[in-house]
């Protein structure tokens, strides 16, 4: 694919010889002379619309067919945080959207019929111009619009290439592309490291094995939410490297995967406005490393100050985040949780991610969420409720769980209501909405 990537003041340049597959869709290698071929029937429908692109592909092929067609086009295109009709109307009535594009949208193009073929097909796009606008997940709230330009995009991505010892393999990634790690790490990465973009973005653990030994790749691309079933897949690749994003990865399940394949998981720190910002291996070094071009400090309140070439200039720099650090130098800190992590109840401090994490070392507990919901009453005027997740044949109930939890936390933190589930309601993305745990304690409030 892409043997080579250009930056220089104002332009990147791509190389794709041909030589070398684009894209493995259900196993079959796809080439540069059909990527442009392809391209140019995309620019032509594209050339029609004088609005932004909203891009609903789930297919990585396609959607990096779009990309590139739109940035060639200079214009600018909308990734939805989820495809539910009611966003994608919030997103419409938002943006001047004049052109959607969904999977399959080549199905109709000519067939190839090059008698000639390049050796090598190239694309240039001019570092400054808008290339996206995406959304965040919307985890604490309501999901807000995140700009970036092509620059932002391959910088981030050539820093990316040079932190990381890569295998010269495909990346299989069971995060979609819509979001910025699927983004970064399944389209823009495979393109600079030179191996094929993977057209499925499989989620569950037997379809991630089979995708991979489909490709014979070497890397995954996931978030922790898919780590737990994938330790059940006794055909994944044990030297595979892993990187993890998206969710804080409990070191139980750190250790439970370096155990089970002698590999120790690659955690990626950053977030929609800033990009990546650091990386670690957490048994070997719990310290966050930041990636090179990113500057930290914190504030007053310790919270982390980010500056990087990643953020778009419409970000007030340097970018403040709501995470609580620990600066240990320069480019290196400890995340000691959010501020909104952090609730006054009766006078006292809680952190809400202390309280999850005395959840997940009960028996019977895959994993947990907790929030603080306000509260009438003399004392507390907040208090903790807790979605628990047991898996499908689990036993346990909420009395055995608070019996469990008296010896692990005062009883001031322990969660006054707690819904057992099969699993929580994680977004594609990997991402827990506030708003899917509270429609669960509505649900169980009418049961």
């Amino acid at each position: 694919m892409c043997v080579s990537s250009k930056i220089n003041d104002s332009a990147v340049t791509l190389h794709f010889p041909e030589k070398q597959p684009f894209a493995l869709i259900a196993g079959r290698a796809l080439y540069p002379s059909e990527l442009f071929h392809h391209l140019s029937q995309t620019t032509a429908i594209m050339s029609e619309s004088d609005g932004d692109i909203l891009l609903l592909c789930k297919g990585r092929y396609e959607f990096s067919l779009a990309l590139l067609a739109a940035w060639l086009l200079q214009k600018n295109t909308i990734l939805p945080p989820n495809l539910h009709p009611a966003t994608l109307n919030r997103i419409k009535d938002r943006h001047s959207i004049t052109l959607e594009l969904n999977d399959g949208f080549t199905h109709t193009f000519s067939p190839i019929t090059l008698a000639r073929k390049l050796p090598l097909y190239t694309c240039s796009f001019n570092l400054h111009q808008q290339a996206i606008t995406l959304y965040t997940s919307g985890s604490t709230g309501e999901p807000k619009p995140v700009h970036k330009t092509v620059g932002n995009l391959f910088s981030e991505t050539m820093a990316l290439k040079h932190a990381i010892p890569w295998p010269n393999s495909p990346l299989t990634a069971s995060v979609p592309p819509n979001h910025l790690y699927g983004l970064t790490f399944s389209i823009l990465l495979p393109w600079v490291l030179g191996v094929p973009v993977v057209d499925e973005c499989p989620l569950h653990g037997d379809e991630v094995a089979t995708t991979m030994q489909q490709v014979n790749g070497q890397i995954l691309i996931t978030v922790p939410a898919h780590l737990g079933a994938l330790l059940e897949q006794s055909s994944i690749n044990p030297s595979i490297l892993v990187i993890s994003s998206a969710g804080a990865l409990s070191p139980e399940l750190a250790t439970q995967w370096q155990q089970q394949y002698q590999q120790e998981i690659v955690e990626i720190y950053g977030s929609s406005e800033t990009g990546i910002i650091a990386y670690r291996k957490q048994l070997h070094n719990p310290v966050w490393i930041t990636f090179d071009s990113v500057q930290i400090s914190c504030n007053d309140e310790g919270l982390l100050q980010v500056n990087s070439p990643f953020i778009h200039h419409h970000e007030s720099l340097p970018f403040q985040s709501q995470d609580i650090v620990s600066l240990q130098n320069s480019s290196g800190f400890y995340l000691q949780g959010r501020a909104d992590s952090i609730v006054k109840i009766a006078g006292k401090r809680i952190s809400l991610t202390t309280v999850e994490n005395a959840l997940k070392q009960c028996l019977g507990v895959l994993d947990a969420a907790v929030v603080a919901v306000p509260v009438a009453g003399h004392i507390r005027d907040m208090a903790l409720w807790a979605i628990i997740a047991t898996g499908s044949d689990s036993q346990l109930t909420v009395r055995d769980l608070r019996q469990q939890l008296l010896s692990l936390l005062e009883g001031i933190k322990i969660p006054r209501r707690m819904i057992l589930v099969e699993q929580l309601p994680h977004e594609s993305s990997g991402k827990l909405r506030r708003q899917s745990l509270m429609k669960l304690f509505q649900k169980e409030g009418r049961a």
